[in-house]
């Protein structure tokens, strides 16, 4: 691959490039200590990746202190960030305009290289063909696979096993709640097995969203006074909270919350004729395969958190250090508990749209971006596919921020 800068004379107003830079530099930093290599050599080979689409910063200072400070870089005050030599011999090796560089430098500008190579790898697999886009068929990746990989599919297998089991009685709420005829007197059986459950719905009901009169104290009042449909979704939602109750969880039960009203206000828009509830329940279990990779071993905990705080988005991260995205987890973990098979699918590819026909798939993929996630890497033709697939204006996701409702019962405290 040509890796060199022609093109980009200054590409400082470029945010992509600018995300992209820091992404290769995380990941150069994180490779070159896998390799063993010292603490200097790893801060030379992230400068160089800071700067490894910029043509100018190599020759013109200006430019260079520039870059740096929108990259958030700091400066000693009244002195510019110092760039060594050593940084310039990796961007002139990088770029293939020194072929004669000593073993040190070419073995940096080879990490460079492998990174950047990565990171292009995920930015386009968009475009590439279903049956060719095999992580490990590309080289560079294979390579920060061997290194940066430290858990198996197995292991991760096993991890799913650890998960608490579906409860039966759970299993009989989607199913009932799930159901397009449902009485208050179904609801109310319902709710009553669970007394968590009924306690959320009862809480829920006493909210200040629906404040009212004289305190509700009863299932059945509960039901009659928030409407049916107010109730099923109250009660799918319990059925999964306590699946996320440990504090480092709160956060993602809450995102999920919030995919799972998007999704549904998504499929109301939608010309597809989707339902909103299967589309509300597919939301709240999107992110299942998350609660896995959360109770991983630590070596894969630091390794994943210490990429994903620097902006490698998770995606990338997970399939780096384990062989898995969180949507094959989910989709493991869905099938254990016996959920259907095409919300089991949509889960499975609710980062990669373009890679399944349904229309819950990209669904999910719309409310990721509306709740502006970041768990994976920005795409127009990911954008484009989803709404295609699920007949949704894509100016019609703009006024779709989160809307305050009786389910802010549900929400864990931030």
């Amino acid at each position: 691959m040509n890796h060199g800068p022609q093109g980009l004379q200054d590409g400082r107003g470029d945010l992509g490039v600018q995300s992209h830079c820091q992404r290769v530099a995380a990941w150069s930093s994180e490779l070159a200590g896998a390799l063993g290599l010292s603490p200097s050599e790893r801060n030379l080979v992230e400068q160089a990746a800071l700067c490894h689409h910029f043509s100018r910063i190599a020759l013109d200072e200006t430019s260079r202190h520039g870059l740096l400070h929108d990259l958030k870089i700091e400066e000693t005050v009244g002195q510019p960030v110092a760039f060594p030599e050593e940084v310039g011999q990796i961007l002139q090796a990088f770029w293939g305009c020194e072929a004669g560089s000593d073993g040190s430098i070419a073995k940096l500008a080879a990490v460079l290289e492998m990174c950047d190579d990565f990171d292009q790898f995920f930015e386009a697999q968009p475009l590439a063909e279903i049956d060719t886009s095999d992580e490990s068929a590309n080289p560079s990746v294979e390579t920060l696979f061997s290194y940066l990989q430290v858990t198996s599919r197995a292991d991760v297998s096993r991890v799913i096993d650890r998960l608490p089991v579906f409860p039966r009685a759970a299993r009989e709420v989607v199913t009932c709640v799930s159901s397009r005829d449902l009485s208050v007197r179904e609801l109310e059986r319902t709710a009553s097995l669970d007394p968590v459950m009924s306690g959320l719905l009862v809480q829920t009901a006493n909210s200040i969203y629906y404040s009212p009169r004289n305190p509700i104290a009863s299932i059945r009042h509960a039901i009659s006074y928030m409407g049916v449909e107010a109730t099923r979704k109250v009660l799918l939602a319990a059925t999964f909270r306590s699946n996320f109750a440990s504090v480092r969880m709160h956060q993602l039960w809450n995102h999920s919350l919030d995919v799972a009203q998007t999704a549904e206000r998504l499929a109301m828009r939608s010309q597809m004729q989707l339902d909103p509830s299967e589309a509300f329940l597919a939301g709240l279990v999107h992110d299942v395969g998350r609660l896995a990779f959360s109770i991983m071993p630590a070596a894969f905990l630091e390794r994943f958190y210490r990429l994903t705080d620097r902006g490698c988005p998770a995606v990338e991260v997970e399939i780096c250090l384990s062989g898995l995205c969180h949507g094959e987890v989910g989709a493991q973990t869905l099938t254990q508990w016996k959920f259907p098979k095409e919300l089991v699918e949509a889960v499975r590819w609710h980062h990669r749209p373009e890679r399944c026909s349904s229309p819950i798939a990209s669904l999910l993929y719309l409310a990721e971006v509306v709740s502006e996630s970041d768990e994976d890497l920005p795409s127009a033709i990911r954008m484009r596919t989803a709404c295609r697939l699920t007949g949704i204006d894509p100016e019609a996701l703009a006024d779709l921020n989160r809307e305050q409702g009786y389910l802010e019962t549900l929400r864990f405290a931030a």
